[in-house]
């Protein structure tokens, strides 16, 4: 048995994959995912269910919904009451946010381009949209912010990884693409830059410098931070351009204007 967060929720025994109808009982499956293993108390529960205004038959109308989910779950001991709260079981790898981890953290070690950019396209198969269906619950937030954010490092860690084998030209397009999706993603701005100038396309990659400088100044009153300056300096001075492992990262600063 698996279970799918990195897009509808989903559960999956065999080869069948179940849907799961109604938006309560998605809910109640979310917050359960989101701590695994653990018990989640049934006040926390009533609170994602209802909104933080649950009414004084929360809790008989909770024990009614994680019945409905516990008939719905092919294997239905799985879900465990105790403590004050409600639990589910879940195995190692039967998560897919948990494989997209594991993935990502060996895409991290491997240091092997070819190699690190299969394991990458791996973790980044495993996503069919917005994580936890895009349920709008404030107890999930952090969780969906996070494996989103985790994802955008992933993707960039790609493209850094395309560029160490050489692929040059094969990822301007789509880091053009992602430019304009991400205007204030710095690093994605760096990667741009690189391509183009490893491709020989040294005016583009200076207008590129310049497109992620008017939109930081004008959407955050930022200049670019250093890596994407020292960047933009070695490309009109012909220096040695060669790879994307020093490009910004979270911790690079920007400087205010």
């Amino acid at each position: 048995m698996e279970f799918e967060v990195l897009g509808p929720i989903t559960l999956v025994s065999g080869a069948r994959a179940i849907p799961v109808p109604g938006r309560l009982r998605r809910i109640l499956l979310g917050v359960l995912l989101a701590d695994a293993n653990h018990y989640v108390r049934a006040d926390v529960l009533a609170e994602a269910l209802w909104d933080g205004d649950p009414d004084r038959r929360a809790v008989p109308k909770l024990h009614w919904h994680v019945h409905k989910l516990r008939s719905a779950l092919p294997e239905r001991e799985r879900l465990h009451s105790g403590h004050g709260g409600y639990r589910l079981v879940v195995g190692p790898g039967e998560l897919d946010a948990e494989r997209f981890e594991v993935l990502a953290v060996r895409a991290a070690e491997e240091p092997r381009p070819a190699e690190r950019t299969a394991l990458i396209r791996e973790a980044l198969g495993l996503w069919h949209g917005t994580p936890y269906g895009g349920l709008d619950v404030p107890v999930l937030a952090d969780e969906v912010l996070r494996l989103t954010e985790r994802r955008l490092v992933l993707i960039e860690q790609l493209h850094q990884a395309e560029l160490d084998q050489g692929r040059h030209a094969a990822v301007v397009a789509e880091l053009a693409g992602l430019v304009r999706r991400y205007p204030l993603r710095e690093r994605l701005h760096y990667l741009l830059m690189l391509a183009l100038s490893l491709d020989g396309r040294r005016a583009e990659a200076l207008d590129a410098y310049r497109g992620a400088r008017r939109v930081l100044v004008r959407q955050l009153g930022l200049e670019p931070g250093r890596a994407l300056r020292d960047l933009e300096s070695r490309i009109l001075t012909d220096g040695p351009v060669v790879r994307a492992a020093t490009g910004p990262s979270g911790g690079d600063q920007m400087t205010r204007r």
